[in-house]
């Protein structure tokens, strides 16, 4: 390890040493419920067996998992004034017999007393995969529970040893519409109580919507269902599957709207080692149909609005790449590519889009997120898209701003929408 990962792990343990980051997890009702019913409703599985909790913090889930009948639990956590706290809260509720604290590292463990049953953990981040504490996890599988078998093409099968609370995560998109935070941005400082205070925006962390914003938004401002872009089984995911994950989604749109950006979220599922059982095992949700939790959603701003038709395909290019100077952070990447026209304005079925031969080009945005305590940096590019269809010579070709008070009914059809967006959405 080099000397900047050791510093950038020091400085994420030193974040964690401060209770006020736990008091926030422990406020979750919805992360603390979902952690207590899997196990509270599977104590059969829990029943005298030794557990493993990765990154235990103040001890709560260790806790748990021996009220749920575990025989001994390993509380690990390699922050020091935190474990203190977890000692003091552990043999408060008369459990210090069957909870142990670990002031380590797991990766800094070469044994444990007893052979390691179960693995909980509490792991997720931002988007699922912020921070890289998944990797840990993966250690504690591979060094302490029972090795996986592998079949001919040495490909890993999961074995009925092997119990991960959670067990299974998924990852999701979807474009979303802004009702206030770029209108904010755009708008307060311009007419401050009757003053212009616009040189403040340069001062203001993020003012220009380039990194990733950390925010719950309504689910009516999702302007399409979301898609499923990753897919984690802790039983059997590797390291290396985490360095750089890609996903492809096509969004076709049901109904003319604004998309502002994509929002992510996660589900963890906690699950027994019979995949058919996933669906109907306790599910933690982030998604913003749900009850509000810490981590709330990641919303990935467009540098500016787009307006997709009816019947158009929007497609899109994620990608997650762990960060070379930081692999706690990941650098999310969004590439935007051309709108593919709907069937409404390829056949002229509606007459809003009989006269629409070409497409304003669309811009690709890259921003990469670097999340902790909902702090991010990013580094944002655009391009435009590489083809355009249709004659150049067609007035109709010509790129219009937006919005443009032109009569081409492309145009007239967008203002439409802005002016009706802008009345529903007007800040008092």
């Amino acid at each position: 390890m080099t000397s900047t990962q050791v510093d950038n792990d020091q400085q994420y343990f030193q974040s964690y040493d401060q209770f006020e980051i736990h008091e926030l997890m422990l406020r979750d009702r919805p992360r603390v419920s979902a952690y207590y019913d899997a196990m509270m409703n599977n104590k059969h599985l829990f029943e005298n067996k030794v557990v493993l909790d990765v990154g235990s913090g103040t001890g709560i889930l260790s806790m748990f998992a021996a009220k749920a009948g575990a025989k001994f639990v390993y509380a690990v956590d390699a922050c020091s004034k935190i474990c203190q706290l977890a000692e003091k809260l552990i043999q408060c509720n008369g459990l210090q017999d069957r909870v142990k604290v670990l002031n380590k590292r797991v990766e800094e463990i070469e044994k444990f007393e007893h052979n390691i049953d179960i693995i909980i953990s509490e792991w997720m981040g931002f988007y699922l995969f912020h921070e890289s504490m998944l990797e840990s996890v993966i250690y504690a599988r591979d060094h302490f529970l029972q090795k996986l078998s592998s079949n001919e093409d040495n490909t890993p099968e999961p074995i009925e040893s092997i119990m991960m609370f959670p067990s299974h995560a998924y990852l999701y998109c979807a474009p979303f519409v802004d009702q206030h935070i770029r209108i904010e941005s755009n708008t307060m400082w311009n007419d401050y109580f009757g003053l212009n205070m616009s040189p403040l925006v340069s001062h203001i962390k993020n003012s220009d919507l380039s990194e990733c914003v950390i925010d719950t938004i309504e689910p009516s401002q999702l302007v399409h269902d979301a898609q499923l872009i990753q897919s984690i089984d802790l039983r059997t995911v590797r390291i290396d599957d985490l360095r750089s994950m890609r996903s492809f989604c096509e969004f076709e749109i049901d109904n003319t709207c604004i998309i502002s950006g994509f929002c992510f979220w996660f589900d963890c599922y906690f699950s027994s080692t019979n995949n058919s059982s996933i669906l109907r095992s306790v599910r933690l949700t982030t998604s913003p149909h749900a009850s509000k939790t810490h981590w709330k959603q990641t919303l990935v701003f467009l540098p500016e609005d787009i307006y997709p038709l009816k019947g158009d395909i929007v497609p899109v290019n994620i990608k997650l790449k762990q960060s070379a100077e930081n692999r706690r952070h990941y650098n999310l990447t969004i590439a935007l590519k051309k709108i593919k026209e709907g069937a409404s304005a390829a056949t002229g079925d509606d007459e809003n889009f009989l006269t629409v031969k070409k497409r304003q080009r669309r811009r690709s945005s890259t921003i990469s997120s670097d999340k902790h305590a909902m702090d991010t940096s990013s580094d944002s590019s655009s391009s435009e898209n590489d083809d355009d269809d249709g004659d150049d010579n067609d007035s109709q070709s010509d790129e219009h701003p937006i919005p443009c008070s032109c009569d081409r009914p492309k145009c007239k059809l967008i203002r439409t929408i802005m002016e009706k967006y802008d009345e529903e959405n007007m800040l008092e």
